[in-house]
């Protein structure tokens, strides 16, 4: 009996077998595919369109702000232009709020008398109102026995032209009209009341007190007064003109 170990000798097959799963794991370990390569092209056209892309919005931003600014300055010029003839169109009429009314009113009732008697001669109907404008001009109204109403106006040199009518209502003729006499009456009395000149004087058919009157004092302020139907005053009202 042979006690001497003896080496086993490595089977063959044992071998290559083990050669053989060592090449099929590395076969079937996948190989990694290769990074793409990032193209210059698409690199250029992405930072191009970018780059496009803000010039636009900039270019467009550039050109709403012109045009926003534009359309500002059409409005600020529009509405300038609008409180300019706004202006224009208080100064030409001569009306009794703002402006210069050094030459304002009158003091004298043969002035008055003369204005009623040009606007009567142009239209038709009775005078119950006038209305003296910063110019020298003034406003008649004239109401005929049916109710009908014509506005006349005078100017400086005395020459009357219709503005406006209005048609025949159930108002009647009125009571009280603004004659030679009424308005001189109507003058004394006013300027005793206060000193200054005659803006306005209106005529209607309230009969505690049918006559309304505007004067500007000395001091430029507007005083209202209301008088009865003999001329004598009952009310007293102040309106600064501011």
């Amino acid at each position: 009996m042979d006690d001497t170990n003896s080496t086993p000798e490595t089977s063959p097959a044992v071998a290559h077998s083990a050669d053989a799963d060592r090449t099929e794991v590395v076969a079937s370990t996948p190989t990694p595919a290769p990074a793409p390569k990032r193209s210059r092209t698409r690199g250029w056209l992405i930072g191009g369109g970018a780059v496009l892309a803000a010039a636009l919005l900039a270019g467009g931003g550039i050109a709403l702000g012109a045009e926003m600014a534009d359309e500002a300055a059409d409005l600020t010029t529009s509405s300038s232009d609008d409180r300019d003839d706004a202006g224009d169109d208080d100064a030409s009429s001569g009306d009794s709020t703002g402006g210069d009314l050094s030459n304002l009113g009158t003091d004298s009732a043969d002035d008055l008398v003369a204005m009623v008697d040009a606007a009567s001669a142009a239209g038709e109907g009775e005078p119950t109102s006038i209305d003296l404008k910063r110019d020298g001009s003034a406003e008649v109204t004239l109401e005929a026995a049916d109710g009908a109403e014509t506005e006349v106006r005078v100017d400086a040199g005395g020459e009357a032209s219709v503005v406006s009518s209005e048609s025949a209502d159930d108002d009647g003729a009125p009571q009280y009209v603004l004659d030679a006499d009424s308005i001189a009456a109507i003058v004394d009395a006013a300027l005793a009341e206060a000193d200054g000149r005659i803006v306005e004087i209106e005529a209607d058919d309230d009969s505690t007190s049918p006559w309304d009157v505007t004067v500007l004092t000395a001091a430029g302020e507007f005083l209202e007064l209301d008088l009865d139907a003999q001329f004598a005053v009952v009310s007293t009202g102040t309106d600064s003109d501011d």
